[in-house]
C-alpha cells in the first residue's frame, strides 16, 4: 500500500474518537477537516436560507448559470459547508459550476427527517433564484449521498422539476447495516465500524425504523430519478448498499453509472490533495456533470 493511502487510511483514526459525546465529535471533526487544503483561488459568499445558513463556493472556471449542490457528510450528526470546502470547491472546479452548501440542522437536536427537508428547502431555495433545474447538479458524501438520492425522491413525489442528476458519494443509504460488506470489509474499512455506524444511525433516526425508505433509500422505489454517478470504494463497510441501489435503479430505467475504486476507502475523493484516485474521481465527476448540464 503507497504511502498517501496509508496516510488517508490513518486521518479519522488520528483525529476522531467515535466513542466521545456528539459535542466532542464535532470539535475532533472540525479539527480534522481544518487541516485538509482550499486552494487559495476560491471564493466564498454566505446567504440566509430561510434561518439557515448557505455558502457559495466560487472558482475562477465556474459558470454562473449552473450549480452543483453539495451536501456535507458526517452521519447527520457533524459536518458543515466549510468542513467540506476543500472536496466542495474542487468537485466545482471540475465541474465548471458554482457550488452551493446549507449548514443544515444536524441530529439528535434534530433528529431524522428534519436534515433532509432543511436540505430540500435549500433545493428550493435554489429554483426560487431563478436557477434551471436542469443546470443543477446534486452531489453528497456518506449521509449527504443519502441525502442526494432523498432530495431526488421529494423532488419527484412533490412534482417539482428535478435537478439534471446526482452524485452520491460513499452514499450511506442502509440504515439498518443489512448488506454484506458490514461483515466482509468490518476491520478493513478504516473509518467506518458496525458499531460505530450503529450508534450514529440511532443518535440520528431518534427512534425511527431504519427500514423506512426516507431513511434508506435502498428500500425506496427509484422509478424516475435523474441519471446518477455513484462512487465508491472496494475497502468500504457501505460498499454492498450502492450495489444494491444500483441494480434496484437500473432494474427501474434509470440511467447509473457506478464506479468501485480498487482499494479505497470511504469518500477517498475528500484526501484529493494526497491520493491519485481521489483527482481521478473529481475529474470524472466533473465530466459527468458537463455532459449533463451542457458545454463549457
Amino acid at each position: 500500500m503507497y504511502k498517501e493511502l496509508k496516510i488517508a487510511r490513518n486521518y479519522f483514526k488520528t483525529y476522531l474518537d467515535f466513542d466521545a459525546s456528539i459535542p466532542e465529535l464535532r470539535i475532533q471533526a472540525n479539527k480534522m477537516y481544518a487541516t485538509l487544503p482550499v486552494a487559495d483561488d476560491i471564493k466564498y459568499e454566505t446567504v440566509a436560507v430561510g434561518d439557515i445558513k448557505g455558502e457559495w463556493t466560487i472558482s475562477p472556471e465556474a459558470r454562473d448559470t449552473h450549480v452543483l449542490y453539495y451536501i456535507h457528510g458526517g452521519a447527520f450528526l457533524f459536518g458543515s459547508p466549510e468542513t467540506h470546502r476543500g472536496e466542495i470547491s474542487e468537485l466545482g472546479r471540475a465541474g465548471k459550476m458554482k457550488t452551493f452548501a446549507i449548514d443544515y440542522r444536524l441530529a439528535p437536536e434534530y433528529p431524522f427527517p428534519q436534515p433532509l427537508e432543511d436540505i430540500f428547502d435549500g433545493y428550493l431555495w435554489l429554483l426560487d433564484q431563478g436557477y434551471d433545474p436542469k443546470k443543477i447538479i446534486i452531489a453528497g458524501d456518506s449521509a449527504g449521498g443519502n441525502a442526494t438520492i432523498n432530495l431526488m425522491f421529494f423532488a419527484r413525489d412533490r412534482n417539482v422539476p428535478l435537478p439534471a442528476g446526482g452524485i452520491p458519494i460513499s452514499p450511506w443509504i442502509d440504515l439498518s447495516q443489512s448488506g454484506e460488506t458490514y461483515t466482509t470489509r468490518e476491520g478493513i474499512d478504516p473509518v467506518v465500524s458496525l458499531l460505530g455506524i450503529q450508534t450514529q444511525a440511532a443518535a440520528y433516526l431518534g427512534g425511527s425504523n431504519a427500514k423506512l425508505p426516507l431513511a434508506s433509500p435502498i428500500y425506496a422505489d427509484p422509478h424516475g430519478l435523474p441519471p446518477m454517478y455513484i462512487i465508491v470504494g472496494e475497502a468500504e463497510v457501505m460498499l454492498s448498499e450502492s450495489l444494491t441501489f444500483t441494480h434496484n435503479a437500473v432494474m427501474a430505467g434509470v440511467h447509473v453509472r457506478l464506479e468501485v475504486w480498487p482499494k479505497m476507502i470511504h469518500n477517498f475523493p475528500l484526501w484529493h490533495s494526497m491520493l491519485p484516485e481521489g483527482r481521478d474521481a473529481i475529474k470524472k465527476a466533473g465530466e459527468f456533470m458537463i455532459s449533463l448540464t451542457g458545454g463549457i
